[in-house]
């Protein structure tokens, strides 16, 4: 099995846990290069690129079952014990699916812009976008693919970056993840889990407003969860909001005074 393409910071002391990131829909492991400055003097770092994104392998339309295996995998052969998966997104049904598959392994989770499936209205949107990436390239779907997930959020340097790394993307490769996503269901995984999770709505998230992180928290063990709502970010609240974000999870973790 070919592993994902994946960076990795151990951990900077015995017993110090891995983040496992995952990114969202559309994006890659560098979604998280400006949180990681936070994060490497506290605990280990393992970015991965999913399937179909990034350098990672490519898939026909990848499900959950196959983004957990995959992780499961690059997990095992590099012999990490502890994570704690941090997800944006779509990413975020990523995370649960894995972490239900493998509890052993998983300390703890956050969530940021949660989401627990692909609604009915949002799968047409998906599958009408991979059709139209098929047939036009990126292009066809820009630049409202990426205005819409940055909502009140400035147009400076980071924003100009996420749109052109958008754009340069594999556009067969994008439209197999999203048919992928536009199929995704990770409730009954979230009523499978046993860690504490964080959940991290932002305000300005039009795609998937705080609302679902209250549908999210309603399919966990009463306790398991809580949910911090971030007044300013939008739909990719750890690249618009990096050093915020950090903060949450290491407090959430309790790293905030190691």
């Amino acid at each position: 099995m070919t592993l994902l393409h994946y960076r990795l910071s151990p951990p900077p002391k015995p017993g110090a846990p891995t983040l496992l990131l995952i990114h969202p829909m559309g994006a890659s492991l560098s979604f998280w290069d400006a949180c990681l400055p936070f994060w490497q003097a506290r605990c280990g770092t393992l970015a991965v690129d999913l399937r179909s994104a990034g350098a990672s392998p490519r898939g026909a339309a990848p499900t959950l079952e196959t983004h957990a295996a995959d992780l499961e995998a690059l997990r095992a052969a590099l012999c990490l014990t502890r994570l704690v998966p941090v997800a944006c997104a779509v990413g975020c049904m990523v995370a649960a699916a894995y972490a239900a598959r493998r509890p052993e392994h998983v300390a703890a989770m956050v969530l940021a812009n949660p989401t627990a499936r692909t609604t009915e209205s949002a799968r047409a949107m998906l599958l009408a976008r991979a059709e139209a990436v098929r047939q036009g390239g990126m292009a066809a779907i820009l630049p409202a693919a990426v205005e819409r997930p940055f909502e009140a959020q400035p147009r400076d340097v980071r924003y100009r970056a996420y749109l052109e790394a958008f754009a340069a993307q594999d556009p067969q490769a994008y439209a197999e993840a999203v048919r992928g996503f536009a199929m995704a269901d990770a409730r009954a995984d979230f009523a499978r889990l046993t860690c504490p999770v964080l959940l991290v709505p932002a305000a300005h998230d039009l795609l998937l407003p705080p609302s679902l992180a209250e549908e999210v928290l309603a399919l966990m063990p009463p306790g398991l969860a809580r949910i911090v709502l971030d007044e300013e970010g939008a739909h990719f609240l750890p690249y618009q909001r990096p050093g915020a974000f950090a903060a949450r999870v290491l407090q959430f973790l309790g790293l905030d005074q190691a």
